[in-house]
């Protein structure tokens, strides 16, 4: 009970000070999925909620020590330690630099800080919900069999740290609907190591970024006025060793120069973000440039390929890949059937099995492009056999394939009413373009909600050479999706879809 009125002073001194950029009346807050009832102001400043770090620490049983001429405050109990100054991004923790979003900052006598840097070293889950302006904070003993409340998604200004979206902060979240059976399949978790960023450097017109693991899903834009290229990497931090050889400014933020380039002309990097953990690298460029994004193993690096056409419309490669025609005989698109043999898939309530499902898909669209002049179909299997993730990627590749679609059912453990249609890529230089094309025909065909087109780290998607989607096709886990799927005539509208989608983005007639 003492810990949890500490949280809730806690939670009520956000909103005792006067407001530096507006006020903050009508903002919401909760403590593990209950409201508390909001004072009347608050403190935002440059987007990043501030709060009083004497009086909130010391309730919750730190130590703190101020030390006026430098400006620095000490803050320390038996299992933590912690050193923050005054406009200073960046703390000490337990010995070790960490980045802050924004720095703390003295206004009458009283330090200042941001809520999700002190929430979270106090061992709170901290989540902002940027349209309602609502604080989520759960304690480190929330159960997770007690659901957090649904936050609608929002999306961060380009460049402006401080503010992303619940979902993404909220590692521990165990009963999102984000987490199919596709995430499954990959193995994904929920709450995973961060990755470590080791080097930067620029060389032959290629911007290389050691890390440390591979199957990482960085992200690009290109952004104008000024042109810069942006690439976010989630759910990873600085390593120590390179945090400390570099020189960051005040702004939290560190410099790569690049000297006498005719496109390039200085390389900025910082930590973007803290929950999630999101390391953020931004090319200046002096002109508008297509760009390539891709990842290697062994070394684990993150290239970004400006060897490359410069381009008047502001496009980057990363908004598709064309597929160049065959010097002669047709197209290959592989037709991937997943799961099989010993490897079922999800499954129905009735004990319908998704692998079925899948198959029943994939012959029936071999079938359509049997007399195609212009396509063949080459199918990972088209029997009840268990063919390896890896294989399915090795045969797609030594067939030199040109497109790759792999078709699934999906399944949402315990909740049946989610129904629809899915379209997911991995890489958003080669295959986004091409789930975009994919999703407009197979929604049309399965007549199913429409859940979008969805980026994810799958291995079919990732490691192949190819434009290549995963398509989900409907649920299993909803009844109606379920029957929907296995009738012939849904079956051959979906088959019809694939069909049509794979001429239209090679340019074919359909």
């Amino acid at each position: 009970m003492k810990k949890i009125g500490a949280v809730v002073l806690f939670c009520l001194m956000l909103f005792m000070l006067p407001s530096l950029s507006h006020a903050n009346a009508g903002h919401q807050m909760y403590l593990n999925g209950i409201s508390l009832a909001p004072s009347t102001e608050g403190q935002i400043i440059q987007n990043s909620t501030m709060i009083p770090i004497r009086v909130v620490v010391e309730e919750l049983g730190f130590q703190v020590d101020w030390d006026k001429k430098t400006r620095t405050a000490s803050i320390h109990n038996d299992k933590k330690s912690m050193m923050l100054a005054v406009d200073q991004k960046w703390a000490t923790v337990d010995g070790k630099k960490v980045s802050l979003d924004m720095p703390p900052t003295l206004i009458s006598d009283t330090t200042l800080v941001p809520l999700r840097f002190v929430g979270e070293q106090m061992g709170l889950v901290v989540n902002w919900e940027n349209e309602s302006k609502s604080v989520y904070l759960f304690t480190s003993d929330f159960g997770s069999e007690v659901t957090q409340p649904e936050l609608p998604t929002t999306s961060p200004e380009p460049e402006q740290g401080g503010t992303t979206t619940p979902k993404d902060q909220d590692k521990n979240r165990n009963t999102n609907e984000d987490l199919n059976e596709a995430d499954l399949e990959n193995g994904m978790q929920v709450a995973d190591e961060l990755t470590e960023v080791q080097t930067v450097t620029f060389e032959d017109n290629r911007l290389v970024v050691g890390v440390s693991k591979d199957g990482l899903l960085p992200k690009s834009q290109r952004l104008s006025n000024p042109d810069r290229i942006v690439i976010d990497i989630p759910n990873a931090k600085f390593a120590d060793q390179f945090f400390n050889s570099q020189i960051f400014g005040t702004n939290g933020q560190g410099e790569l120069q690049v000297q006498g380039h005719a496109i390039v002309s200085k390389i900025r990097f910082s930590l973007f973000s803290n929950s999630p953990s999101t390391v953020r690298i931004v090319m200046d460029i002096k002109q508008s440039q297509s760009f390539s994004l891709y990842t290697t193993k062994d070394p684990n690096t993150i290239i970004v390929d400006l060897n490359g056409s410069t381009s008047d419309t502001g496009t980057s490669t990363g908004t598709g890949t064309a597929v160049n025609p065959p010097q002669s005989g047709k197209y290959v698109v592989v037709i991937d059937a997943g799961h099989g043999g010993s490897d079922p898939g999800t499954s129905s309530k009735n004990n319908r099995y998704e692998k079925d499902f899948n198959l029943a898909e994939a012959l029936k669209v071999a079938e359509l492009f049997r007399n195609d002049p212009d396509v063949e179909i080459i199918l990972t299997r088209s029997d009840d056999t268990y063919v390896k993730r890896s294989d399915r990627v090795a045969l797609a590749k030594q067939v030199q394939a040109n497109l790759f679609i792999s078709i699934h059912a999906n399944s949402i453990l315990n909740k049946s009413s989610i129904t629809g249609t899915e379209t997911y890529y991995t890489r958003e230089d080669k295959s986004k373009a091409f789930a975009q094309v994919m999703h407009s025909h197979l929604i049309q065909g399965t007549k199913l909600p429409d859940r979008g087109v969805r980026q994810k780290s799958l291995e079919v998607t990732r490691e192949t050479d190819m434009p290549a989607v995963l398509l989900e096709v409907g649920y299993l886990s909803n009844q109606s999706d379920e029957a929907a799927l296995y009738t012939e005539d849904f079956q051959n509208r979906v088959a019809q879809s694939i069909k049509n989608g794979i001429r239209q983005y090679l340019g074919l007639q359909t």
